[in-house]
């Protein structure tokens, strides 16, 4: 059996890839983590802002958006946004290569409009981010791939072959 689940696997890989802070993920993830489950796959953790807080995580999945914003002076993480993909509605985005960012609107299943700004490391991540995006709204079944696929162990290699 192993040792991480699904969600941990590509979370972290989703970090690195992201260039986050260790501690702001260790104070991140305990809601993302509650959002997405166990066996939910992670394409992309970035940092990003919106008019209300400068200090927001956005999480892309397989099934779902999740946006938690902190607090200033305590730190303390909430959750600002979460949900399915099929109930986000009228989503755009528009990548900056020159900021090495994205602004991302979507309109939530309430009705609220969100508009956020997605601060990304590199230029290879704004690609990948891009892509992930367009994958999950401009597909017909909205698959999004993870950050990182685990590799088969070499028993499951002999049971496949089999």
């Amino acid at each position: 059996m192993d040792a991480l689940d699904t969600f941990s696997r590509t979370f972290l890989s989703a970090t690195a890839l992201g260039n986050l802070r260790a501690t702001t993920v260790a104070r991140h993830v305990q809601v993302l983590r509650g959002c997405a489950g166990e066996r939910d796959a992670v394409a992309v953790v970035a940092r990003c802002s919106s008019w209300r807080a400068r200090r927001n995580v956005l999480m892309l999945t397989r099934n779902r958006l999740v946006v938690t914003s902190e607090s200033g002076l305590l730190r303390r993480v909430a959750l600002h946004l979460n949900a399915a993909l099929h109930h986000l509605t009228d989503v755009t985005w528009t990548p900056e290569p020159s900021r090495t960012g994205l602004q991302l609107g979507l309109t939530a299943i309430d009705g609220v409009r969100e508009n956020l700004w997605i601060r990304l490391a590199s230029a290879a991540e704004l690609r990948r981010l891009d892509a992930a995006l367009k994958q999950a709204f401009r597909t017909p079944h909205g698959v999004v791939e993870p950050a990182f696929e685990p590799a088969r162990t070499s028993a499951a290699r002999r049971l496949a072959i089999a």
